[in-house]
């Protein structure tokens, strides 16, 4: 009898403990990687607007039809983008923007917390990692041209950075990492940027009857005014450490978007430390909430390989006609910046576009 109220005792004592002391959820998955062979993998600075670049990632399929030819000129690598003269698809795969890479650091997913993005240096272009929300943190570091040139320019990684492959319960899947050892990686010195200003734009799923382009996925409508030259500080033999697991660092479903021409790179403005992801102004809240008006992007195709060109930029491209002729329309879009960039990325292959207002 004693037993059975000794175990009542403690069965009721371990139920109102279990009620006070906290419970500090998991994360509910993680990625791991997969080492590649360097070799079928190169990072790109792509050209855009008025001395802009963004960071294009393309991978060569083995065996398949060639993607890209490197182009060398002194100490800079220029390349020549064969993919856009063909159907690409099981040949190459590109990425162009953080729904296709990311930051991976000590075999921590970094994506959520770091931006890449290409920024213009003592003469030559550096591919690197920017805290999206914690001033304090420095810029890394991760790749560099070792030059200026015109047109897409290759990006030589550091030493102590790789490419891998991002894999979820034993598949590999299509997201590329630039995976970085902090015992590998050298002390990385200060920088001067000298980028202009960056605009992000978020598809809003609350309106499906107009398609924006997209930059990322994670970040938030928002813009930054422009400033002077930005200095970043230097940060040492160590990088920022990893964040610590929580609910709002668990990686996000892998979303499926179209590939759209690139948005600006962040501007730049004095401070000591990392440049500051942007905050929301009143100017993009106001434009982002009127979606009244609209603006079709269309071009017209005269053969076969013209469709395809098309289609390697936009694969959501369909058929249309204005004005009697034969058209494909690329988007529709709410903001006219937006549909500029559009037909910029179309005449950037020789194609002439259409804005319809």
């Amino acid at each position: 009898m004693k037993l059975t109220l000794i175990g009542k005792l403690v069965a009721v004592t371990t139920f109102a403990l279990t009620g006070i002391i906290p419970w500090f959820p998991c994360e509910a998955s993680t990625f791991d990687e997969q080492e590649v062979n360097q070799d079928d993998f190169i990072a790109v600075a792509r050209p855009y607007g008025d001395n802009k670049y963004d960071l294009l990632i393309i991978r060569q399929i083995p065996g398949q039809r060639q993607c890209w030819e490197e182009i060398e000129s002194n100490s800079v690598t220029t390349i020549d983008p064969l993919l856009l003269n063909f159907n690409f698809a099981g040949s190459c795969q590109r990425s162009t923007d953080s729904n296709g890479y990311s930051i991976r650091i000590d075999g921590q997913d970094l994506g959520l917390d770091y931006l890449l993005r290409v920024v213009q240096n003592k003469g030559e272009l550096l591919l690197v990692g920017t805290h999206r929300s914690d001033p304090n943190q420095p810029d890394i570091v991760v790749g560099r041209t070792e030059g200026v040139a015109s047109g897409f320019l290759k990006i030589d990684l550091d030493p102590g950075w790789r490419f891998t492959q991002r894999a979820y319960n034993g598949q590999v899947l299509g997201h590329i990492y630039l995976t970085g050892d902090s015992a590998s990686i050298p002390a990385q010195p200060a920088y001067n940027t000298t980028d202009s200003s960056k605009e992000e734009v978020v598809v809003s799923e609350s309106d499906s009857s107009v398609q924006e382009m997209t930059f990322t996925a994670q970040t938030q409508p928002s813009s930054v005014s422009s400033g002077n030259t930005v200095t970043v500080q230097p940060s040492g033999n160590t990088l920022p450490p990893p964040p610590n697991p929580s609910v709002a660092n668990e990686p996000p479903p892998l979303p499926s978007f179209s590939e759209l021409p690139p948005l600006e790179p962040p501007t730049t403005k004095s401070f000591n430390g990392m440049v500051p992801p942007p905050t929301p102004n009143a100017a993009n809240t106001e434009r982002n909430t009127q979606t009244s008006q609209s603006y079709r992007v269309v071009v017209a195709v005269g053969s076969s390989q013209d469709r395809t060109r098309v289609r390697s930029l936009f694969p959501e491209a369909f058929s249309t006609s204005y004005q009697g002729r034969s058209m494909l329309q690329v988007g529709l879009f709410s903001d006219k910046n937006n549909a500029q960039k559009a037909e910029q990325s179309l005449k950037s292959i020789g194609l002439n576009p259409i804005i319809i207002q």
